[in-house]
Order: C-alpha cells, then sequence, then structure tokens
C-alpha cells in the first residue's frame, strides 16, 4: 500500500521460555500520522516497537516496510534504522559518547554522509530538541528530561520517515514534559509518522490522529481517539480512564451547559474556548 510505511500481517512473537509477547498482530501504519499507543505495562507496547525497528524478529507472520519484507541482515538493518528511530523509555539505553554533540553525531557519521551534511542534520536535530545548551555537556551530567531530549536529537540527526518514542515522557516534571510535546508538535509536518507509546491518556486523546489500544499482546482497539473513550466495555478492558477533557465536556453536556453536536474538545485551550461561549 502505497499510503503506508508499515504493513504487518499475523505477527506474532514468543520469547525464549514460551512466553507470548505479541499474538496475530495485523496492522497497517498510515505515512504522516500521529499514532498514540496504549496498554499496561506487558501489553506488548515496547516488543511491538522492537519488532518495527528490527531490534527483535516475529516467531511468525510478516512485516513490511513500504511493501519491501524486512530482511534481517546487517546492511537491510543500518538501512531500515535511518528510516525507522527509536527512542527507548530509559535514555541511559542508547546514549553512550562522552559528550552530547558527539552521541547526536554518532548516526550521522556512520551513515557515511559528508562533513557538511551531518553538520547541517545535527544543527537542525539539536534546533528541535532545543539542547544547544548542553553540546559540550558529559552525558552523565544531564537531568533525565535532557538525557531523553538529546536522545530523541541523536535519532532525529538521522532524519527518518517513522519516530518510535517509547514513552517519551514518563519520569519528567511538568517543564521537561512540556519540552517534548513542544518538540513532538514541530515533527508533525504530515508526512514523517510519530508512533508514541505512552501511559498519559490525555496526552494521547489530545495529540494522536489514531490510537491504537495494546492487551495481552493483542490490538483490541484501532480508530479515532474520541470513539475509544465512548466504549465502556473497552475502557474496563484495558484498564483505560477518560481523560479530563472529555469528562468535564460530558458533565457540561450532562448539565444541559453545551449541545451533545459540538464538536468534542480535546485539549485544556479548547475546553477554555468552550466555557466562554456558555451563556449563562
Amino acid at each position: 500500500m502505497k499510503n503506508c510505511y508499515f504493513e504487518l500481517n499475523q505477527l506474532s512473537y514468543a520469547y525464549a521460555d514460551g512466553t507470548k509477547a505479541l499474538t496475530d498482530i495485523t496492522l497497517h501504519i498510515p505515512k504522516g500520522k500521529k499514532i498514540a499507543i496504549l496498554g499496561h505495562n506487558g501489553a506488548g507496547k515496547s516488543t511491538l516497537f522492537q519488532h518495527l525497528n528490527g531490534i527483535l524478529k516475529p516467531t511468525a507472520g510478516t512485516i513490511l516496510f513500504e511493501g519491501n519484507k524486512l530482511q534481517y541482515n546487517r546492511k537491510a538493518l543500518k538501512a531500515l534504522r535511518q528510516q525507522v528511530g527509536i527512542v527507548f523509555q530509559d535514555a541511559d539505553h542508547q546514549l553512550f559518547s562522552g559528550t552530547v554533540k558527539q552521541d547526536i553525531a554518532f548516526g550521522p557519521l556512520n551513515l557515511g554522509w559528508s562533513t557538511a551534511k551531518v553538520e547541517e542534520k545535527i544543527a537542525w536535530a539539536v534546533a528541535q530538541t532545543e539542547v544547544g545548551n548542553l553540546l559540550e555537556k558529559p552525558i552523565h551530567f544531564l537531568s533525565v528530561g535532557q538525557k531523553k531530549r538529546v536522545a530523541m536529537a541523536g535519532v532525529l540527526a538521522m532524519e527518518p520517515s517513522v519516530l518510535l518514542l517509547d514513552e517519551p515522557t514518563a519520569g519528567l516534571d511538568n517543564y521537561y514534559s512540556s519540552k517534548v510535546l513542544q518538540t513532538l508538535a514541530k515533527l508533525a509536518d504530515g508526512k514523517r509518522t510519530i508512533l508514541l507509546a505512552t501511559h498519559d491518556l490525555s496526552l494521547a486523546y489530545e495529540w494522536a490522529d489514531q490510537i491504537i489500544v495494546m492487551e495481552g499482546g493483542s490490538i483490541i482497539y484501532n480508530g479515532d481517539p474520541i470513539t475509544l473513550f465512548y466504549d465502556e466495555d473497552l475502557l474496563t478492558q484495558a484498564h483505560l480512564e477518560r481523560p479530563w477533557v472529555l469528562e468535564m465536556v460530558l458533565a457540561l453536556q450532562k448539565k444541559k451547559l453545551v449541545q451533545e453536536s459540538i464538536r468534542m474538545p480535546r485539549s485544556k485551550k479548547d475546553i477554555e474556548k468552550l466555557i466562554d461561549q456558555i451563556d449563562c
């Protein structure tokens, strides 16, 4: 399919001890979309990401990237990982160079690009993640939030078409969480696809074009953000709650303060505009 980056067909994966991590995953990942993946710990989100990046190889089923079946030789994986970048939940798992600039430069340098192109891509990634003041700092001097942004910069510098973010705001205070969200807003250019695994329901509801819900290694929902949070049975099955924005709108509708036919607000700013319009 020309409008898809990935096509997964009956993808399954079991660990060496026989534990099933993914079961019969069939999924199309379109181009230019912001996709949130929800599910409690152990639902399969991180395992799915590691298949998309070629870190894990399926026990059964197939994965196609831009119409071609994934190959697992060194050359093929190098090409895949330029196009499909992953930022792990724990940034310490991917930061290993002496300074921030050395770490960001590592990926582009290994792609064989010219010095000028490497410097150009580093500068762009640094600007996107706002880590310019950290370039000469040793990695081990960074805070958790700074490390997450540096890890993201290192992936972005390779110009991936697909960006996989595993819990990018986990463990961050409000300041650094907002910095990560600002970066995501800059990256949503309508061409790059961003997949974000998160426990932050309000973030997923506000940000995503599409939400995928995983439970027990399977996909139990794949669709728009609003419909998901009206399905009480599915929310119970996946141990999810409604985002506060939606809960507030439903409360206003119950009080007959806003019409049920309104376009559903999805952010704090949307709620503020809606309240301003209420005729008391």
